[in-house]
């Protein structure tokens, strides 16, 4: 008797097979990377939610907003106050880093962080946390450009908020100049993400836009024909309006 011949799957068969369950992972892994980027952000929007609301409630305990924390000790440095470096999360009671595991950056005028002995608008130019004290903190986004048309997209700069008491900045994914929670220093910025470079070169100006993907041969400038890099930082500013209403509404205000 003729025994059956064992059948199996040619090389070819198995190579097809494995191709067509690659594609199939890759189309899974794409979706799920963009559901955990979003759930990440989300965390850390809530985070710098809740860091806002720590610094009213400084402000109102102390009758100013706190330094910057400049050691990574969660608490701040006053002496002499720092204007930019860490949250104090410490004093705040709040989260130290964001979800990538990276600290906020903090921000403060000066004006905020000083109690005057009056509280009124009296002309004084000593800095002073008065109803006429003014931020030196501004903020930019992208918008389009009024000059151009057609629009190819936005890479204007209006202001969208100026005068600002303070800030927080969550550097996102990437990490493009930020400090981890156990203090290492990340990557700086490539020299295209010049809004990316603008939130963590230390001085007064802050770039807030919409979320954006690595994109070939870009450039965060005003040329529309290419397009802009990479952008995934969060930026949170405290209102210099409802600081001072809240402020009024404690007492510590007139």
């Amino acid at each position: 008797m003729i025994k059956p011949t064992a059948q199996g799957f040619t090389l070819i068969e198995i190579t097809i097979v494995l191709f067509i369950v690659g594609l199939m992972i890759a189309g899974l892994l794409g979706p799920l990377e963009t559901q955990l980027e979003a759930r990440d952000r989300a965390a850390t929007e809530r985070s710098l939610d809740q860091i806002i609301e720590a610094l009213y409630g400084f402000a109102i305990t102390n009758g100013r907003l706190p330094c910057a924390d400049t050691d990574g000790d969660g608490v701040e440095n006053t002496a002499p106050c720092a204007a930019t470096g860490f949250i104090p999360w410490v004093e705040l009671g709040a989260p130290q880093g964001d979800a990538w595991g990276n600290r906020f950056t903090y921000r403060v005028s000066a004006d905020f962080t000083a109690i005057d002995s009056d509280g009124v608008c009296n002309g004084d130019t000593n800095t002073e946390f008065d109803l006429c004290a003014d931020g030196d903190i501004d903020i930019q986004t992208r918008g389009d450009n009024p000059a151009t048309s057609p629009a190819v997209e936005g890479k204007a700069t209006p202001n969208i908020a100026t005068g600002v008491p303070a800030i927080i900045v969550s550097h996102g994914r990437n990490g493009f100049g930020a400090t981890t929670i156990t203090g290492v220093a990340r990557t700086a910025p490539p020299a295209s993400n010049g809004d990316e470079l603008e939130n963590t070169d230390g001085d007064v100006n802050f770039i807030a836009r919409v979320f954006t993907r690595e994109n070939a041969g870009c450039g965060d400038d005003n040329d529309e024909s290419t397009p802009l890099c990479e952008y995934d930082d969060i930026v949170k500013w405290l209102s210099p309006a409802l600081l001072n209403n809240r402020m009024v509404i404690a007492g510590q205000l007139p």
